[in-house]
Order: C-alpha cells, then sequence, then structure tokens
C-alpha cells in the first residue's frame, strides 16, 4: 500500500488514464480492441513529442506558445524539400533544422535579451505560421517520397514505428532530464532563478537551451506529421498548441516551472488520447467532447496540485 500511494503521489494523472481505460473499455467492444489501440498510438505520436518539448521548457519556468505552429512550418518546408529531391534523410534533416531556427530564435530573445516568454512566442508563432503558409501557398504539398508514405503505416515491434520514435524521445528525454547536469540546471532555473544564479549557473543559456530543444522536437513532430497524414498540410499544427499545453498540464506538471516530469506528460497524453477515442467510440458530439475535456483538466489539475509533490521522470 505505501509504494502505491508513493506512486500515485509521484503520477496523480495514472488514477485517471487506468479509470477512463476501464470504463471504455466496458463502454465499447472496440476500445480496447488492438487495431483501435494501434491506431490511438500512432495518432498522438506527433502530440507526444511536442508535449516532451513543452515540458521541458515548462519545467524551466518557461512557456512556448510557438511550438504548434513550428510542426506546421517544419512539415512544408520538409515537405518542399522531399518533393525537390525525393530525400527522406534531406527532409528530417530539414524538418529538424527549421525547428532549431525557431527556438533558437525564442531562446535568444527569451534568454538573452529577457523578453516576455508568452509574448516573444506568441509573435513566433505568428511568424511560423505565415511561414508555412507562405511557402505552401495554403495547400498541401504534394510529392511526398513513397517511403515516408509508407512510413506512416509500418510497426516496429508490433507498435507503429512513429509511436516506437516518440517514445524514445520521451525515455530520451527522461534521462536527459534525471541524470544529466543540464536536466538538473533547468529544474533549478525553473523552481528558484535566484538561486539558480547564486549556484554559478549560466541562466540564460539554460534558457536558451530549453526553448532549442522544444524547437528541434517541434521540427521533429512536423516531420513526424507527414508520414500520419501523407502529405504536409501548412495548417496541421492550428489545433493542436492547447490539446499540447493541456496533456502537460493535466499530467501533472505545472506552469511555474521546477515541478512536474516527462513521466507526468506521457500520462497526459495518454489521458487526452483516450478520452477523444472513447468518446467517439461511443458517439458522443464534438461539442459536448469539449466540455467534457474541460472539466477532466479542472480535475487532473487539481490532483496534481493536492497530491504531485515529486519531481521523478
Amino acid at each position: 500500500m505505501p509504494r502505491i500511494l508513493t506512486l500515485l503521489k509521484t503520477y496523480p494523472a495514472l488514477v485517471i488514464v487506468v479509470a477512463l481505460a476501464i470504463g471504455f473499455s466496458v463502454l465499447s467492444p472496440h476500445f480496447a480492441s488492438s487495431g483501435n489501440i494501434e491506431a490511438m498510438l500512432g495518432a498522438n505520436a506527433v502530440v507526444m513529442i511536442a508535449a516532451v518539448g513543452m515540458t521541458v521548457v515548462f519545467l524551466a519556468g518557461g512557456i512556448d506558445l510557438s511550438i504548434s505552429t513550428v510542426i506546421s512550418a517544419s512539415a512544408v518546408i520538409s515537405g518542399l524539400a522531399m518533393a525537390a529531391t525525393g530525400s527522406v534523410a534531406l527532409g528530417a534533416a530539414v524538418a529538424v533544422a527549421v525547428g532549431l531556427g525557431f527556438g533558437a530564435l525564442n531562446g535568444v530573445l527569451i534568454g538573452f535579451f529577457q523578453l516576455t516568454p508568452f509574448i516573444t512566442t506568441m509573435a513566433t508563432q505568428l511568424i511560423a505560421r505565415g511561414v508555412a503558409f507562405v511557402m505552401s501557398a495554403g495547400i498541401a504539398v504534394k510529392g511526398t517520397p513513397f517511403w515516408m508514405l509508407d512510413f506512416g503505416f509500418v510497426q516496429w515491434f508490433g507498435i507503429p514505428a512513429v509511436t516506437v520514435i516518440s517514445l524514445m524521445i520521451v525515455g530520451l528525454a527522461g534521462v536527459a532530464m534525471t541524470q544529466t547536469t543540464w536536466g538538473r540546471q533547468v529544474m533549478l532555473v525553473g523552481s528558484n532563478v535566484d538561486a539558480a544564479r547564486f549556484s554559478g549557473i549560466h541562466v540564460p543559456w539554460v534558457t536558451f537551451s530549453v526553448y532549442l530543444f522544444s524547437g528541434a522536437l517541434g521540427g521533429i513532430a512536423g516531420f513526424i506529421s507527414i508520414a500520419n497524414l501523407g502529405n504536409a498540410i501548412p495548417g496541421v499544427g492550428d489545433t493542436l498548441l492547447l490539446i499540447i499545453i493541456g496533456a502537460v498540464v493535466l499530467g501533472g506538471t505545472g506552469m511555474a516551472g521546477g515541478e512536474g516530469s516527462i513521466g507526468r506528460t506521457v500520462l497526459g497524453v495518454a489521458i487526452l488520447a483516450i478520452l477523444t477515442n472513447g468518446l467517439n467510440l461511443i458517439g458522443i458530439p464534438f461539442y459536448d467532447q469539449l466540455i467534457i475535456q474541460g472539466v477532466l483538466i479542472f480535475i487532473g489539475t487539481w490532483m496534481a496540485t493536492r497530491f504531485g509533490n515529486r519531481r521523478d521522470a
């Protein structure tokens, strides 16, 4: 029993994940089917990758409103590169480079010029969205190589390949946050920036690094979105921002910094994925789903505040 209580204090959203999974398994015979689970995993790979980036920014006490449109811009520019050259490797490199570029812009302005994260990333969000639509002329980018199209259906170890990639990123980020000096510095900057300075931490560089990290994951998420959708869609990230933030907060990572973990975010993504999928299966109208999701975020945030006081990965 003490171990269970410790687990629930570390991951308060775990109760919601289990309850939703059991509930929808009872309400719909299709929910627990292997096909549905595979579809759910693959469909949420992009959100998972982006949410990891947002989590690290939150842990440092910041916010990145641009990550959703960085996904769009990365997808479009990567799609154009692949259509012109037929090279998937080049497309992947371009997507990451675009994400790093926007992340570096945010990091420099926020870390070194001390601009407000909310306003700065909102401006970057607009720029990235404009870039995506200008370069694509507002339509899906055609000419994706067949290998990339097929990759969206490939499975590794019985799991969608895009999901395996997202879980690898989760694992690497979890190790980075808990087992490296950088991760400890991020947590200290988010917990108490003055204490971080007194400890000799170069706060502007740490701030720069978390936005660079978030941008890179936005680029990877944009590239993965092409495999999921079959084309580079300029508006692919337009509806994702609130889902990404909601997943991070619902998992129990605080927006004030220094409180939360990558593992909690995984649970937050799982909650929204299970909820959306389950409500669709039982025929709940879309706008009713929004109300239910909002209420659940209230509950999850309360649980994280009331019971979650640990910072494990």
